[in-house]
């Protein structure tokens, strides 16, 4: 007992003398971005729960069919078919979740740009202009720029840390727009000019590709009102029509499942398609 208590006490007075060295030297760094605990527990959590979340879903299923094979067989057999659309549900969900978080920041990122370069043109460093970009509300884009300033406190230089950004976001503009912003502080351009320069080009794509998607949007709006307004009214009333002259056509049942659930699934397909033709960058 007297030396697991030596032992402790050492082992508390190293981590005391640790953390007071630790503190000293932020107190004296005047550099110091106040958001490294916050940005890498994010980044843990994006890595790692991510996949313990899928690994207790499937576990979860697996006891749940095990239990059902047990007691009705029948009941297995519909679980299974649940646990299965479950289990692919899941596994495309960090992909999906990603994308949507990409297409957030590429939304974004010519606004962003552009108050970075408006911040470099005032006389504001770098370091200070990014600082405010992170500090902005940009969503994603706040985000991604926050984890490249903890990469540059931690030693990163410039060019290393545009590049991890690059490999995070994974979009090839975002590996087009890094490239230029590298290349002009290996060169030693004027970084404010590429930025502003970059911002104009990406937002007039922009406002081309939405005139291109207006127009494929009145073709797509004419088809969606055929198949989630027209079709469900049109049988509607074909049902109660031939049920009035030849008696009952439809199971009743299936008549609920068709109005309750197969034309509300039609309607979100519709939208989630429609949702995935808007443009971005």
């Amino acid at each position: 007992m007297i030396g697991s208590y030596v032992l402790n006490s050492k082992s508390l007075l190293k981590n005391i003398k640790f953390r007071s060295k630790t503190d000293h030297k932020e107190n004296n760094d005047t550099t110091t971005y106040k958001i490294d605990e916050k940005v890498n527990e994010e980044i843990l959590e994006n890595n790692d729960n991510t996949e313990n979340h899928e690994k207790q879903v499937t576990l979860i299923i697996v006891i749940i069919l095990l239990l059902l094979l047990l007691i009705d067989f029948n009941l297995f057999l519909d679980a299974l078919t649940i646990g299965i659309l479950i289990i692919i549900v899941n596994k495309l969900r960090p992909n999906i979740r990603k994308n949507r978080k990409r297409d957030e920041l590429l939304k974004l990122l010519p606004f962003g740009l552009r108050q970075l370069s408006t911040q470099l043109k005032a006389g504001i460093g770098l370091f200070d202009a990014m600082k405010i970009v992170a500090n902005s509300d940009y969503g994603e884009l706040s985000r991604q720029f926050k984890i490249t300033l903890n990469d540059i406190q931690y030693g990163t230089n410039y060019i290393e840390a545009f590049d991890k950004m690059a490999k995070r976001v994974d979009a090839p503009i975002m590996d087009k727009i890094i490239s230029q912003i590298t290349r002009t502080l290996t060169n030693g351009g004027n970084l404010a000019d590429t930025l502003n320069t970059i911002a104009n080009e990406n937002s007039n794509n922009m406002k081309i590709k939405y005139k291109e998607y207006s127009q494929k949007l009145n073709s797509v709006m004419m088809l969606y009102m055929f198949i989630a307004v027209l079709i469900p009214v049109i049988s509607f009333v074909f049902i109660i029509a031939a049920t009035t002259v030849m008696g009952s056509i439809i199971d009743g049942e299936l008549l609920l499942i068709l109005y309750l659930f197969i034309f509300p699934l039609i309607i979100i397909f519709m939208i989630i398609f429609i949702k995935n033709m808007e443009p971005t960058i």
